[in-house]
């Protein structure tokens, strides 16, 4: 364990990538975790904290942390969409880091206001907040996919602007970077592809990405036998993809361990690129998924002039996925390979891996509805402050 004894800034760790880096920071460091969490008061922001920390760990087999994350971690309440954030500064204290986690993932144009607020003005917020705090050093958690609609390979470098975003998600999170860069603040850029639940319990505290694919694709085929019986049964869904190209699916567990490794050693002024080496390719991904959800494997096609009326219903429904099934590209890891090393990034998906990923999420909804459900994450909370208070 490195000796490090300083305290570290996050937000967004009540949330899934954010989680998992303050448990990765928990477990590789001695440093002390401060984050910014939404509530009324810094102790009901601490339990809600502690709630999801907790859960994470337990899930992701890793009780061992418990104890860390209820000695070492502690909120302060506050939101980073108001200016005023910065005046926590006080109760948070002089940062060796910060990771600036937290955005919305959302990506339709009528939520535009709601997503620049969260991935715009709440970054320019938290660097003026990070200025506060002693200037250190700034780790923003953008995404892979501010490629865009581009092709090919794409390099650990700023776009030049928006003008290839597939969404104002993507946009906001290319302008996020760019603040970030010009902050005059030491930084570091983070860009996770699409991130999955743990390599090995295959569990996930949040479902964004290939989560929020398989319930579009569930929601499709619920609202087709409703309409039109068993119509599905006897026919395979178009859908425009190009099968060939990479899926670049990363569990959660492999972005904050070399995440966290790049905060220790990487090299400052540098973008780094947090993916699989290894991803499966777009077809095999859904395949898998049409066939865990009960649904003749899609058929593949390059056009919307190939779609029915109900297929296009489907299309614009997964237009937040395009980034992930058309327009392939393989992002380039130079520099974190640099620092982690190449195997460090290397995720073999084989079709029964991808199966139990889409199966765990797809059991977890039919047992409760959604993840972690709030009396579900209380307890277990209580259950783990019972113990630490009596060892």
């Amino acid at each position: 364990m490195a000796a490090d004894t300083t305290r570290h800034f996050v937000t967004g760790a009540t949330g899934f990538v954010g989680g998992a880096i303050t448990l990765e920071l928990l477990g590789r460091t001695d440093a002390d975790i401060v984050c910014l969490v939404r509530g009324g008061d810094d102790r009901t922001a601490t339990k809600r904290l502690h709630n999801a920390l907790v859960h994470a760990a337990q899930i992701y087999d890793r009780e061992d942390l418990v104890p860390a994350v209820l000695e070492r971690t502690r909120a302060v309440a506050g939101d980073m969409t108001d200016a005023g954030v910065v005046t926590t500064a006080e109760r948070i204290g002089t940062v060796a880091a910060v990771w600036h986690v937290a955005a919305s993932l959302k990506y339709e144009n009528r939520h535009a206001d709601e997503i620049n607020l969260m991935n715009v003005t709440g970054v320019h917020n938290i660097l003026a907040l990070a200025k506060a705090l002693g200037e250190p050093v700034f780790h923003q958690v953008s995404t892979a996919y501010v490629a865009g609609r581009r092709t090919g390979p794409q390099t650990e470098s700023f776009p030049e602007d928006t003008a290839w975003a597939n969404n104002v998600y993507e946009a906001t999170k290319t302008v996020g970077e760019q603040a970030v860069r010009d902050s005059g603040l030491p930084w570091r850029i983070l860009r996770p592809s699409v991130v999955i639940g743990h390599s090995v319990t295959r569990a996930a505290t949040s479902f964004s990405g290939l989560y929020g694919f398989v319930s579009s694709v569930l929601r499709f085929r619920r609202a087709v036998e409703a309409e039109l019986g068993n119509l599905l049964s006897h026919r395979r869904v178009p859908i425009i993809s190009d099968p060939g190209i990479e899926c670049d699916l990363v569990p959660v567990d492999f972005v904050a361990r070399n995440a966290v490794e790049i905060g220790i050693s990487g090299e400052l002024g540098r973008i780094y690129h947090l993916n699989n080496s290894a991803a499966p390719q777009v077809d095999h991904v859904l395949e898998e998924v049409f066939d865990v959800v009960g649904l003749r494997r899609p058929q593949f096609v390059n056009s919307r002039g190939m779609l029915t009326a109900v297929d296009k219903k489907f299309d614009e429904g997964i237009q937040f996925y395009a980034s992930y099934i058309v327009n392939g590209k393989h992002f380039d890891q130079t520099n974190t390979d640099a620092v982690c090393g190449p195997e460090m990034s290397v995720y073999p998906m084989d079709r029964a891996v991808i199966r139990d990923f889409v199966q765990w999420y797809l059991d977890r909804i039919q047992q409760d509805g959604r993840s972690a459900s709030p009396k579900r994450a209380d307890f277990a909370y209580e259950r783990a402050r019972t113990r630490q208070t009596v060892g």
